[in-house]
Order: C-alpha cells, then sequence, then structure tokens
C-alpha cells in the first residue's frame, strides 16, 4: 500500500487580511466575462447551421432539373388514361360485388359442400399451428 499524503504535516502559510475578499471579487467578475465568450460561439455555430441550410437549399433548387412545359397535348394524354382508371375501377367494383363468395370442396365425387367465405373470419395469430404444435 502507498504511503499518504499527510496534509497535517506540511507548513502552514496564513492568508493575507483581504485573500477571500479577492478571490471573491475575481470569481464573481470572471463569470460575466466568461458567458460573453459562450454566447458569441453558440451564435456562430447557429450561424453556420442557417447558412449551411440555406446553401444547401439554394444548391438543391439549382441543380434539380426543370420540369418540361405542360403542352395540351399531354394535358390530354393525362385525362384520357384518367379516364381509363376509372373505367377500370368500376369494372373491378362490379365484378366485386357480382362476384359470390362460395369456394366449392369436394370430399368425394358425389359430395360437394360449398363454403361462404363471408362466414368465415380468421383466428387470431396466437391459435396458429406451426410444426403441429401451437404458438402462444
Amino acid at each position: 500500500m502507498r504511503d499518504q499524503l499527510d496534509l497535517k504535516r506540511l507548513p502552514r502559510v496564513d492568508a493575507s487580511a483581504g485573500f477571500t475578499a479577492e478571490v471573491l471579487r475575481r470569481v464573481r467578475t470572471d463569470d460575466g466575462q466568461r458567458a460573453a465568450p459562450r454566447l458569441r460561439l453558440a451564435l456562430a455555430a447557429a450561424a453556420v447551421v442557417v447558412v449551411s441550410a440555406a446553401a444547401g437549399a439554394w444548391w438543391a433548387r439549382q441543380s434539380a432539373p426543370e420540369p418540361p412545359p405542360i403542352t395540351a397535348e399531354a394535358l390530354e394524354q393525362l385525362k384520357s388514361e384518367h379516364r381509363e382508371l376509372l373505367s377500370e375501377l368500376e369494372s373491378l367494383s362490379r365484378l366485386a360485388l357480382d362476384s359470390q363468395p362460395f369456394v366449392p370442396v369436394s370430399i368425394d365425387p358425389r359430395t360437394e359442400v360449398l363454403f361462404d367465405l363471408r362466414d368465415i373470419q380468421p383466428l387470431p395469430v396466437r391459435y396458429a399451428v406451426s410444426n403441429n404444435r401451437r404458438v402462444r
């Protein structure tokens, strides 16, 4: 074990009469002087961030390709595609309404069972079976 420093054995010197007052005065005046560089540093950092963001936005705007002008021909083509998509959506909606949600299942050649898919409810995941074991 190392020898510890015994502070009681060190020589003592008495402080001058104004020592404590001088130390407190310097601590109080240094606080005000130290805040200004921190504030300037924070403002400089904020300015760097703002200028960098503005330069990035300007660069992105300058390097982006200019969109082609919209012509009457392009507008008519878009309207035609829109009409086609609407008609396809209407036909799919009619098909969904017209289709019967029944699934035929043959048990043997003489028997066929129809399942109505509207009556089937999905099971929660906790009832799923994986490798002949229940998963919980």
